[in-house]
């Protein structure tokens, strides 16, 4: 049954209508922080119509008892190792009993919410194993969440809602795959947490498509960005970015602005000689940055990992970057881009406008690292209202970015962060 109430049920409502549901019984294992799913069913009332079993191993020691050890214990193998222990044991204890006329599942978590100084990575992994008919093979759903809110006991309430948002719209609305992630953002703002990663495996999301599924997280708000390695797959960014050194490269709608494989090689080289022997460093890579603001075709992505954001702005990918590492980041742009970026209207919704931008642009240890441009290709360019007042110093065929100047005051700016080695003009063929 599809969702097609004109008004969002509250999450108590939700809770409810899955305990009263006759059809659905399962349990509930939870680590850490993300206790609150289990509370929702168990303080509406008839909790006995859904509940077999909830546990709660917030202690380590406890946790490597029921789940063993060697996993680090906000990660997705912990996830699969308790949705396989609790499904093996539910099936043993009442599948005989009440798998004839019932779906079973079994609801996990592992949660890292905000620590009492303010300092760790705030996220999570949630899974549900499910049969969306009785006796039928089970299907899984993991999800990679990041918690946003600022607080410790409101990053628990979001991870509740979220919790019985999703098995509502699995076991009650049986939802659509593609409608998932907008019901489980129910009763909650997209700025409170972030789904980055989803995996559907299971006959009950069969012919899901999973690029479609994580570009509608990023396009939708839903995710600041999702980050996919070089094979497409979706791969939560805490864990893809952590300690690395990147070269941002950002697709061009028009595939002509797009830079060469050799340029970006060569910033890649450039990096790795930059970061050699830094033991902070784990490795140097390079990510194309995929905007998706909108229904239309993506850009042909080709080989490599990419970052998909509905954001325009350069600065936003600075910033998400940082959630996750320090190390030198690097954006490599041509000479069309690199006017886009010094374009006004791109700031307009920032107190300090262009110089905000810039400022939020070239945080610590990011620079631009502008490609030459064929004359030929740049000067029609600015005869547009997006060059005007920038011009060519020179007559070479190949113009380097220190050989392109916009007009006073902004040449002052660029002429600065040229100067400073915030903005470097590559060399020309």
């Amino acid at each position: 049954m599809n969702h097609t109430a004109t008004t969002v049920a509250d999450t108590h409502q939700k809770a409810l209508e899955v305990n009263l549901d006759a059809t659905s019984f399962g349990s509930f294992a939870e680590i850490g922080a993300g206790q609150e799913v289990a509370r929702w069913f168990l303080r509406v009332g008839a909790a006995s119509g859904t509940v077999a079993k909830t546990v709660s191993a917030y202690d380590k020691e406890v946790s490597d008892d029921l789940y063993g050890s060697g996993t680090r214990y906000v990660s997705r193998p912990r996830l699969e190792t308790m949705l396989d222990c609790e499904w093996k044991s539910l099936v043993q204890q009442i599948g005989d009993a009440r798998g004839k006329d019932t779906r079973l599942f079994a609801f996990a978590d592992t949660i890292a919410a905000r620590n009492f100084a303010g300092t760790n990575d705030c996220h999570g992994w949630i899974g549900v194993r499910f049969q969306d008919h009785p006796r039928a093979e089970a299907s899984d759903i993991l999800l990679h969440v990041n918690l946003r809110d600022n607080a410790n006991l409101l990053q628990q309430e979001a991870v509740g809602i979220l919790g019985v948002n999703l098995l509502h719209a699995l076991l009650n609305e049986r939802a659509a795959p593609g409608d998932l992630p907008a019901r489980m953002f129910d009763n909650l703002a997209n700025d409170r947490l972030e789904i980055d990663q989803i995996v559907m495996r299971g006959h009950a999301f069969a012919g899901c498509r999973m690029d479609e599924l994580h570009t509608a997280l990023a396009r939708d708000g839903r995710a600041q960005a999702v980050t996919l390695d070089s094979d497409g797959v979706a791969v939560a960014a805490n864990e893809f970015l952590y300690k690395k050194s990147v070269a941002i490269v950002p697709l061009a709608n028009d595939p002509r602005d797009d830079l060469s494989p050799e340029a970006i090689v060569a910033c890649l080289e450039t990096l790795r000689r930059e970061v050699a022997g830094n033991p902070e460093v784990k490795d140097v890579i390079d990510v194309r940055l995929m905007v998706v603001d909108s229904d239309a075709p993506l850009p042909a992505m080709g080989k490599g990992a990419a970052m998909m954001t509905r954001h325009r702005q350069l600065y936003r990918a600075t910033a998400f970057a940082r959630r996750y590492t320090q190390a030198p980041l690097r954006f490599a742009i041509p000479l069309p881009a690199l006017i886009r970026i010094f374009d006004d209207v791109r700031y307009q919704h920032l107190e300090g406008r262009l110089l905000e931008g810039i400022a939020r642009l070239f945080g610590s240890n990011v620079r631009v690292l502008a490609y030459p441009c064929p004359r030929e290709k740049l000067l029609p360019l600015l005869e547009t209202e997006l060059g005007r007042g920038w011009e060519v110093d020179g007559s070479r065929q190949w113009i380097t970015a220190d050989q392109l100047l916009p007009a006073p005051p902004l040449r002052h700016l660029y002429e600065y962060l040229l100067a400073s080695g915030f903005l470097v003009a590559m060399p020309g063929n």
